[in-house]
């Protein structure tokens, strides 16, 4: 039995398809997700035969199987023809041959699949245990360090006390960080467990886009900032980018680093990587 799902090209600033995951300008489906053509979604190679990527093509000139002139606004690539093509040092393979360098080649294959999913690219390589409601994921893209976070957050267990200005930048010494243009966010407090340091030292932002948010001192412990107006487990995103920086220049310690808040239903956690 095969198991696909359908893709569809939804560039920023576009909403979030209802019942789809938003990676980069792609709007990802499930394997049980249906086809429409509004905008037109095309289905994806069988995962059972292979590791998938998927990516955007903004010119829409990529080709297609069902007519000859009828192109689309996504690619896939696939392990599917390779040798062992569900094994992670192939997918490995795949990536590392066209990963730029650096952050490139990659030696795990768990970092390949989130430095894909950083830039935009959706692929079913599995990262279960480095992912929570909100992902925030720090890599080496070029020249350039970006910050990109995505997800959602659940308020229930927080408690909103008033409003302030912030602008993107960080601390790593104290763990403390935000993503996002200068604008005026909402905060909450609550019992937030939070990692004592990511590293040593800070830098200055070069450019951001899409939402602001973050994570900052406050009372005993640690706030979170949210957009204005925030409503409660909507998905959002944005970006930072530190020009002309490296990880380590940074004062950034790889790894893995979570920040959490309430029980149960009102559960919400906040995972960062930094590769």
């Amino acid at each position: 039995m095969s198991t696909a799902r359908p893709f569809a090209y939804n560039p920023s600033p576009n909403a979030v398809i209802e019942g789809t995951e938003q990676v980069g300008d792609l709007a990802v489906g499930t394997p049980t997700s249906g086809i429409t053509n509004s905008p037109i979604f095309w289905n994806g190679p069988d995962e059972e035969l292979g590791y998938v990527i998927a990516y955007p093509v903004p010119a829409g000139d990529h080709p297609t199987p069902v007519f000859d002139e009828v192109t689309s606004y996504l690619g896939f690539k696939g392990t599917k023809n390779m040798t062992n093509p569900l094994s992670p040092s192939t997918f490995l393979e795949l990536v590392n041959s066209d990963a730029p360098s650096p952050p490139g080649p990659f030696t795990s294959a768990t970092e390949a699949s989130i430095f894909l999913t950083t830039n935009g690219y959706w692929n079913s390589y599995p990262t279960s245990g480095a992912s929570g409601d909100f992902n925030v994921t720090i890599s080496q893209v070029g020249s350039d360090v970006v910050w990109n976070g995505s997800g959602s957050f659940n308020l229930a267990a927080l408690t909103s006390i008033g409003t302030t200005t912030i602008s993107a930048g960080y601390n790593a010494d104290d763990a403390i960080w935000a993503i996002g243009q200068e604008v005026t966010i909402d905060k909450y407090s609550g019992i937030i467990t939070y990692p004592p340091t990511f590293g040593s030292g800070g830098a200055g932002v070069t450019s951001n886009t899409g939402s602001t948010f973050g994570i900052l001192p406050g009372g005993s412990g640690r706030l979170l900032y949210v957009p204005s107006g925030y409503v409660s487990n909507t998905v959002i995103s944005g970006s930072s980018t530190y020009g002309g920086q490296t990880i380590a220049g940074m004062g950034l310690t790889p790894g893995t680093y979570t920040w959490s808040w309430g029980s149960g239903e009102n559960a919400s956690t906040l995972v960062m990587i930094i590769i």
